[in-house]
């Protein structure tokens, strides 16, 4: 693996996630606020935490920091959708800076050092936030079909295919 691939994968990341927002967009406000009972909760929910964890672990990696997101700050549409931009601005720049020598360095969020845990390296953490991100995504558009509304593919493919 290497940075342009790396910086593939968050390009597909990024398409997949506005898919899906545009998903999350065919719902009312209370469809998105409702709570669900698989995961992380409601609809609303799921995205804050899929973009609070991607926030989290790239601005770890550019500074490290740990700097968590509060959901507080996200009270609506407008809002949740802006941090997104700021979340995948951020990703953009810190992949930028990044050298495929970069991508081995050793890592460890002090949490998880205080657990017991060994370091992982930068190209782990960030397979971490994609598939992560993969993952409530598809728990995301589960949701919005139990709500009734419209859902799209993700695959990483159909992004490579221009679709």
């Amino acid at each position: 693996m290497n940075v342009a691939h790396v910086r593939q994968l968050f390009d597909y990341d990024a398409w997949a996630n506005r898919r899906v927002w545009d998903c999350v967009e065919s719902l009312s406000d209370e469809q998105i606020e409702q709570g669900l009972d698989y995961s992380v909760g409601s609809i609303r929910t799921q995205v804050l935490h899929t973009m609070g964890v991607q926030s989290w672990w790239v601005g770890f990696l550019a500074t490290g920091e740990l700097r968590f997101l509060d959901d507080d700050d996200f009270p609506t549409r407008d809002l949740v959708l802006a941090g997104w931009d700021r979340t995948e601005a951020a990703t953009r720049d810190y992949l930028a800076t990044l050298t495929d020598d970069g991508l081995d360095r050793l890592v460890l969020p002090g949490h998880w050092a205080e657990r017991g845990r060994a370091p992982i390296t930068v190209w782990q953490a960030l397979f971490q936030v994609l598939n992560h991100g993969t993952d409530h995504r598809a728990q995301t558009l589960a949701g919005i079909h139990r709500l009734g509304g419209r859902t799209v593919a993700q695959d990483f493919v159909l992004q490579v295919w221009g679709e």
